[in-house]
């Protein structure tokens, strides 16, 4: 990526945006730009150099495993979303996998960023809600798992997924399924057994359809 196309895709960022020319220029200086392909494991929390990605485009899970050595996503995330070692505090083993075909990401070392935001408290309480607005998300998440069920669960996460995912026309949403069944047991703490069942129920509903094993379409994301 040249060095404008860097400062243009920095600028357009929301976390960014309102940052001087030269502001964005110097995080040009400390940023570096990486490519990666489908199932390609671009972060790792036990890491020796600390980092912080933004998502340029593409499609990448976060997952830990579980005592049982068994893959947990924690989230999916899409084009601008932050993600590395934003929790110092984190005891918890996680890596970021690619899900899309390609993704490419923005990347800054921990120690230059941190420098950033001394000397930039308008950006450091962007990033701060940032952070904070992750952090809801884990706990709303965390509510799911407990207080809905298995139905409702992966129903939300077809929801979700349309939201981030898909084309919308009118009250159809068209999207490319990145994710196997097992991936959204996975998700949302299923059994892959469960998830098909539910999948089946609402295809044969006509709340979903597949057309292949990649194209998902709602024909009515209102009646989900």
């Amino acid at each position: 990526m040249t060095e404008d196309n860097k400062y243009w895709y920095l600028r357009n960022h929301k976390l960014f945006d309102q940052l001087s020319k030269n502001e964005v220029e110097d995080l040009c200086i400390i940023s570096h730009m990486k490519s990666a392909e489908k199932n390609d494991i671009i972060f790792f929390s036990e890491s020796e150099v600390k980092k912080i990605f933004i998502l340029k485009y593409g499609t990448v899970k976060i997952c830990r495993e579980d005592k049982y050595g068994k893959e947990i996503i924690t989230e999916m995330l899409t084009e601008g979303d932050i993600f590395g070692h934003i929790n110092a505090s984190s005891t918890k083993i996680e890596y970021a996998k690619v899900l899309s075909d390609q993704v490419k990401l923005c990347f800054f070392e921990i120690d230059n960023f941190k420098s950033v935001l001394k000397n930039n408290p308008n950006l450091s309480l962007k990033y701060a809600d940032a952070v904070n607005e992750k952090l809801i998300s884990f706990q709303q998440k965390y509510e799911d798992l407990i207080f809905k069920d298995v139905d409702t669960r992966v129903l939300d996460f077809f929801k979700n997924y349309a939201s981030h995912h898909g084309k919308v026309t009118g009250n159809m949403v068209e999207m490319e399924m990145m994710l196997t069944h097992q991936d959204i047991a996975d998700y949302t703490a299923s059994s892959r057994q469960s998830v098909t069942t539910i999948i089946n129920k609402l295809v044969e509903k006509g709340k979903i359809v597949y057309e292949g094993r990649k194209k998902v379409i709602i024909p009515n994301i209102k009646d989900l």
